[in-house]
């Protein structure tokens, strides 16, 4: 069964537009889409990528999961601009096809647009599954080019390949030794089996090159070296040595003709060097390795970027380990992906060799034969070629002989010396290790400095951390560190800031927008901040609108509405409250009578003086009361209050009696303001004025004390102390306060007009504070005292009292419950902790004393904040009356 999946891309109608058909899969079908790619993006990302990669290589804390995110973005665009929907679900059926058939399924690019051929296919990642395609299956771009060697090649082991290594001196230096030995050490295994012959060249110029493929018969051609792409030519170079040691750039085409000498024709070519499977956006078979499997190369594997020393190593060993053992080229590529993966941990270098592949048939060769184990002669010869030249002047000009007898280039390596000009071995290997250092530390460096610009800052500063631990101090990497760091910490401000502001926390977005204003990567932070304060500010005076609203203070109301007005006019009638206000406001004017104007009366003269009555219109006065006899010293005179003086609301001026009317009597034209006329006067306010704020106030003051200290003494008694109650003083310090201080409170109280001003309240008081005073200083003792209990019932008795008269009042109304649970929740001192009532008193058994407590403290605190709302309400009758 053909496990092949093969897609055919091409260029569209519109540019950036292209289209893929699905050619042949295991599924059939043929199926088709369209799908549009950034291609100018990726191109312009590619360096970034290369950096990406290469910096893999460095096992170094928290980079590979940063770095992979850059090649796994790229990856996951071109898979789903590849993938479209009809091609995705033969791509998925395919896969369980070849499944089924036990087969792997196998993916072939024919890729017919020249900048398509450009992309990284290499990186295809599929997000449904989480893994990259050429990781689990073969992928191979196809060139679309007559294939003429439609068979394998015989080949009786071992399989021949021709090393070459080409290191100019006015490029970047290669250790030709240490090259040469890495190879050598990736296919030691397949050598000591006899499976592999490796043979390297004298060295990199032409001659050289050209003498050993005239040499052959060679079925691989693997090179090490120098490569680049012209971008003038739009054609790929490789560098070869020239004859005075410098580099001679081979294009493409050259390289095909020099390649052709070799008879047969390698099937494969390996190129280990940079930018050997670039090409151009305008000719497909622009790029070296396109070129050498147009002109007649089976397979040719390049790598697309620079590969560290560990990747070729660890590639080439997988590759010509599967190729040894009779796999296809593309799964040996797998393979080779697959070591290089294996170390470090993390690296992306598996993304760098691309495989070209001419034709149908990936079976290069058909090893036919048992491999023979080399001669010892040959081990050395191996050996000794892996650090230096492969055959001496006298192989050079003898004819070849057949391959696998082991003849043609067993020269051990004493027979070619090392040149006098060739670096040691171990000086060469830590050169080398330093420049790749420094490789990966600049590609570090490039791709931490690329996340800050991307304002990708958490990958920046993991990046950054990365390069810092390997090489303290590189450069400016400190700095723009610490500037990636402050940004996010920006960055963070400004998201809690966008978070507080969603859910209306106007305080903490105004802040975080503040600062971060400053910063020019913030924009509208200003604005924000001062929409903020703005409806913080509406926010606030909403609320102490509601506020003025629920003490029935309209004119404030309306005051704070209009301010709300100046903010936000649409905010100014929240609920309607502003609405209701002028409503009521209304109403009472509407409920006032109008005022009654008196006429001044002229005096009258002596002839029109009444004599002798009154008439019924005349309202009687009562009686002057009994002048009280004279005191020894009499209290000093004190000013009439201002309740009290001539022309007040509640006692208006007396009138001047009509001449010769009774003493005591009325005129019959005085009425008093505020009553109609003709009716009775109003009754006096003693029993109905509101209580007095300043006395109750500091009544409320004194039951907070006396019930604050009372609990703090209760709690230190029952869980701090150790001694027994008695023993420690608590009675004494409950006597304080129920004997003095809360007694004190309700006298205060009592002072302020509570619960109403008529002599019963006031005895009832009398009483209350009596009993309470009596209570308190009889004392809490070990027994039950019948004086303390008597006296705690009739305190709640009073109180009881007290608290129904409050609650008749119509001005004392508010304050009835607060007089009443302090004082009838006093019995509950008798309750011990087992139910037991009016039994022996310890001071495991006061927790009921503590509950007492603090409902008294609870009651003082109600009394404060009574008095400030009256005191509110008062402020708002005064803003109706300015009105």
């Amino acid at each position: 069964m053909d496990c092949d999946i093969e897609l055919e891309i091409d260029a569209g109608s519109a540019r950036g537009e292209y289209t893929v058909r699905v050619v042949r899969a295991p599924a059939g079908g043929h199926a088709s889409g369209m799908f549009t790619l950034d291609v100018e993006g990726i191109l312009e990302r590619l360096p970034q990528l290369e950096a990406t990669v290469l910096a893999s290589a460095v096992a170094a804390r928290r980079t590979m999961p940063v770095a992979e995110m850059a090649v796994r973005e790229v990856g996951q665009q071109l898979f789903q601009a590849l993938f479209t929907r009809e091609v995705y679900g033969t791509y998925r059926a395919s896969l369980g096809a070849a499944q089924h058939a036990g087969q792997q399924l196998r993916v072939v690019l024919r890729l017919s647009a020249p900048e398509l051929a450009t992309m990284p296919w290499e990186t295809l990642f599929d997000p449904e599954t989480e893994t990259y395609l050429c990781q689990t299956e073969p992928l191979l771009r196809h060139v679309p080019a007559p294939d003429y060697n439609l068979n394998p090649l015989d080949v009786a082991p071992p399989l021949r390949i021709l090393g070459i290594v080409a290191s100019p001196r006015d490029l970047p230096g290669l250790d030709v030794t240490a090259e040469k030995d890495h190879l050598g050490r990736a296919l030691a295994g397949p050598v000591s089996e006899g499976r592999v012959e490796l043979v390297w060249a004298k060295s990199g110029t032409w001659d050289d090159v050209q003498s050993m493929l005239l040499a052959g018969p060679w079925h691989v051609v693997h090179f090490v070296g120098h490569g680049d792409y012209d971008s003038r030519t739009d054609e790929g170079r490789i560098a070869l040595v020239g004859p005075d040691g410098r580099a001679a750039m081979v294009r493409a085409v050259r390289l095909m003709a020099l390649l052709s000498v070799a008879a047969p024709r390698p099937r494969l070519v390996v190129l280990n060097s940079c930018s050997s499977g670039e090409m151009g956006q305008s000719d497909l078979f622009s790029g070296t390795a396109s070129a050498l499997v147009r002109s007649g190369i089976g397979a040719v594997a390049a790598m697309q970027f620079a590969i560290s020393d560990y990747a070729a190593i660890a590639f080439a060993h997988g590759f010509y380990a599967a190729i040894a053992n009779g796999r296809t080229v593309d799964e040996a590529a797998r393979v080779g992906r697959i070591s290089v993966m294996a170390s470090p941990d993390g690296t992306l270098e598996w993304v760098t060799p691309a495989l070209y592949v001419r034709g149908g048939t990936t079976q290069l060769f058909t090893l036919t034969g048992t491999p023979r184990a080399p001669a010892s002669v040959e081990s050395s010869t191996t050996a000794g070629t892996s650090g230096g030249q492969a055959t001496g002047p006298a192989h050079a000009s003898s004819p070849a002989s057949p391959p696998g007898t082991g003849q043609d280039h067993a020269i051990p390596a004493q027979a070619a010396p090392v040149p006098a000009t060739q670096p040691l071995p171990g000086a060469g290997q830590a050169n080398a290790g330093q420049a790749m250092k420094r490789a990966q530390l600049r590609a570090l460096y490039v791709q931490a400095s690329a996340e800050l610009r991307a304002r990708r800052l958490e990958q920046a500063v993991e990046l950054f951390d990365d390069l810092l631990t390997l090489e303290p101090g590189y450069r400016d990497a400190t700095a723009l560190r610490d500037k990636a760091r402050h940004r996010l910490e920006l960055d963070r401000t400004y998201r809690e800031a966008l978070k507080a502001e969603e859910t209306e926390d106007w305080l903490a977005a105004a802040d975080g927008f503040a600062a971060v204003q400053d910063d020019p990567g913030f924009p509208d932070a200003a604005v924000r901040r001062q929409d903020c304060e703005r409806r913080q500010r509406i926010s606030d005076l909403q609320g102490e609108l509601r506020y003025h609203s629920s003490l029935g203070s309209w004119e404030a109301v309306l005051d704070v509405s209009a301010e709300l007005a100046t903010v936000d006019p649409d905010a100014a009638d929240p609920d309607g409250l502003a609405t209701a206000a002028r409503t009521e406001i209304q109403k009472a004017k509407s409920k006032e009578p109008p005022p009654v104007e008196t006429a001044e009366v002229p005096p009258a003269s002596d002839d029109e003086k009444p004599h002798g009555s009154y008439t019924a219109a005349d309202l009687p006065v009562r009686p002057p009361r009994k002048k009280a006899p004279a005191r020894a010293n009499p209290a000093p005179y004190t000013a009439p209050s201002p309740s009290r003086q001539a022309g007040s609301a509640l006692n208006p001026a007396p009138s001047v009696a009509k001449p010769g009317a009774p003493a005591g009597v009325a005129p019959s034209n005085a009425v008093l303001r505020g009553s109609k006329p003709g009716g009775s006067a109003p009754a006096p306010a003693g029993g109905s004025a509101p209580p007095l704020r300043t006395p109750l106030l500091w009544g409320g003051v004194a039951l907070i004390v006396a019930g604050g200290l009372g609990a703090c003494f209760a709690v230190y008694f029952l869980w701090l102390d150790d001694n027994y109650w008695y023993e420690s003083g608590g009675d004494g310090s409950l006597r304080i306060v129920y004997g003095l201080v809360a007694p004190l409170g309700y006298l205060l109280l009592a002072v302020a007009g509570l619960p109403d001003r008529t002599a019963m309240a006031r005895v009832v008081m009398a009483g209350v504070v009596i009993s309470g005073a009596l209570f308190g200083l009889s004392g809490l003792t070990e027994t039950v005292d019948p004086t303390t209990v008597i006296a705690g019932f009739v305190h709640a008795g009073f109180g009881l009292w007290a608290g129904i008269l409050a609650l008749r009042s119509r001005r004392s109304e508010p304050f009835g419950w607060l007089l009443l649970w302090p004082t009838v929740t006093v019995p509950l001192v008798w309750v011990q902790d087992k139910g037991v009532f009016l039994e022996s008193w310890y001071r495991t058994h006061a927790y009921f004393v503590l509950i007492q407590l603090l409902v008294l403290c609870a009651s003082g605190i109600g009394f404060v904040v009574a008095v400030r709302r009256l005191r509110a309400s008062e402020k708002g009758q005064e803003h109706e009356q300015a009105g």
